[in-house]
């Protein structure tokens, strides 16, 4: 079933691609005759993953757009052409809904936290946010998906014959990434999903499922299906893509490409643990503001 949802998503989202981008750039090979994605890299980028409405379709900005933003604008230009938004499809670069059900799932999850996560909660440390905690980004820079946040948006990859391992910045995570694998059982969740990879041509493609709960993309169920495409478009930058085609969670299919330039190493430290000191603070200010 899985190998049939991910055809069925190639095929949607080849008529969905993007711009070409060029065609005469070959990938460089690393020694077991995979396409080199080895070495540091930035996804750090203004642009947003939902388009703003004024640019309709279209994918890239105009040159007269791109020139008239200013200096060190950060947004993300893939092929020289500035993108709109990370959104490819659906076609106007907005998220689709949650399907009803999917939505009904989601509220019953909140309904569980009446109260919320996070800084107004404070019963005990595991009411904190993962964040808080240091066990997971605030974002999505952990992914999958992979996208920038604020700041802290180097990945180091790594790739040996039958792995592929990338060292996120933020929260320093390793993602460990076999190649030609098999998923885990169902019963096995960890905080970034089951991950299993293959090379198609000059792509590294990465199915990831099982997903603990609450932490899939947008609060989607657990058990979706994301697809990850990595492909190196030129010696600086790597074209990063995700594709999630589930029409009993979301009313359309949804693909979004991310640019992974290079830079300079290594990925420092990002000191952050679970024995985070200021919780025993934030602990007892709660328990005094209740007596």
């Amino acid at each position: 079933m899985i190998l049939l949802r991910t055809l069925v998503a190639s095929l949607i989202f080849t008529a969905a691609a993007a711009p070409a981008l060029a065609q005469d750039y070959a990938a460089p090979m690393n020694a077991a005759g995979q396409p080199d994605l080895s070495g540091h890299w930035t996804n750090a980028s203004s642009t947003l993953l939902e388009r703003d409405p004024r640019f309709g379709e279209r994918i890239t900005m105009s040159d007269e757009e791109a020139a008239a933003l200013p200096r060190n604008s950060g947004q993300m230009t893939v092929g020289g052409k500035v993108r709109t938004s990370f959104l490819v499809a659906p076609a106007d670069g907005q998220l689709p809904n949650l399907t009803p059900a999917a939505r009904a799932k989601l509220e019953d999850r909140r309904a569980e936290f009446p109260r919320g996560l996070g800084f107004g909660r404070g019963d005990n440390p595991e009411s904190m946010t993962l964040a808080e905690r240091c066990l997971r980004d605030f974002g999505s820079s952990l992914g999958p998906p992979m996208m920038p946040v604020g700041y802290n948006n180097t990945y180091q990859i790594v790739q040996t014959g039958d792995h592929v391992m990338i060292l996120v910045e933020m929260i320093h995570d390793a993602r460990i990434i076999p190649i030609g694998g098999k998923h885990r059982p169902d019963a096995i969740r960890s905080w970034m999903g089951d991950s299993a990879g293959h090379y198609e041509g000059g792509t590294l493609v990465v199915e990831t499922t099982n997903f603990r709960p609450g932490l899939a993309f947008r609060g989607a169920p657990e058990d979706i299906t994301l697809i990850e495409r990595f492909t190196r478009v030129s010696d600086t930058q790597i074209l990063y893509a995700f594709e999630i085609n589930e029409p009993d969670v979301f009313t359309a299919p949804i693909r979004a490409e991310i640019a992974l330039n290079a830079t300079k190493g290594p990925v420092l430290e990002y000191a952050c643990h679970e024995g985070n000191y200021s919780f025993g603070n934030q602990l007892q200010t709660q328990r005094l503001a209740e007596d």
